[in-house]
């Protein structure tokens, strides 16, 4: 029985694709068109208090490319890991696959507010080992898929060239930390 996920329909949950970093040394690329649209996301939300303004644009195209690129990537197992950037963009993407098996990522991206933040349709963050890279760059022209190359695995920091740059472990444990502050719990 087939699987159905956000990334397309898997045959067999063994080629399923994980969403943390796994090696040092991994190119980190993102998917589809990074446009500002900035207004309905969770940056709006958490800076703004607010989630007015125009929804990013679903082009329907784009989104079929991207689940049947996905589809094909699974099958084949040239990718380590995916993540969608939908909600929270390659802020939270990136984070959330530090924090699944502690291995950090640097990256440096052309206008780093809109490329950390943007919730663009038609998207997602893939990392690919270095002998599997050309491979996969071939794979996403044949299925009509941008995609721009940000950045590698390794060490135990997030980092944004010329940005910032915070250790794993850190930002892991405040992010654990809020349910239980905001529910006045205490984490033992």
């Amino acid at each position: 029985t087939p699987v159905v996920g956000i990334l397309g329909v898997i045959d067999d949950v063994r080629t399923r694709i994980t969403q943390g970093f796994v090696a040092a040394g991994s190119h980190v690329l993102v998917l589809g068109e990074t446009r500002d649209e900035l207004s309905g996301s969770s940056w709006a939300d958490v800076v703004h208090g607010h989630l007015g303004g125009r929804p990013p644009v679903v082009d329907l195209e784009a989104e079929r490319a991207l689940a049947n690129l996905m589809v094909e990537a699974a099958k084949t197992g040239v990718v380590e890991a995916a993540h969608d950037l939908s909600d929270g963009g390659l802020a939270v993407a990136l984070a959330e696959a530090s924090f699944r098996n502690g291995v950090g990522v640097t990256v440096e991206l052309d206008d780093p507010f809109l490329d950390l933040f943007s919730e663009s349709a038609a998207r997602a963050m893939v990392v690919v080992a270095e002998d599997r890279h050309d491979e996969f760059v071939s794979l996403a022209e044949q299925h009509g898929v941008e995609l721009a190359s940000v950045g590698r695995t390794g060490g135990d920091v997030i980092e944004v060239a010329g940005q910032f740059s915070v250790p794993v472990a850190e930002l892991k444990a405040a992010w654990q930390a809020t349910i239980p502050a905001v529910l006045g719990a205490h984490v033992a």
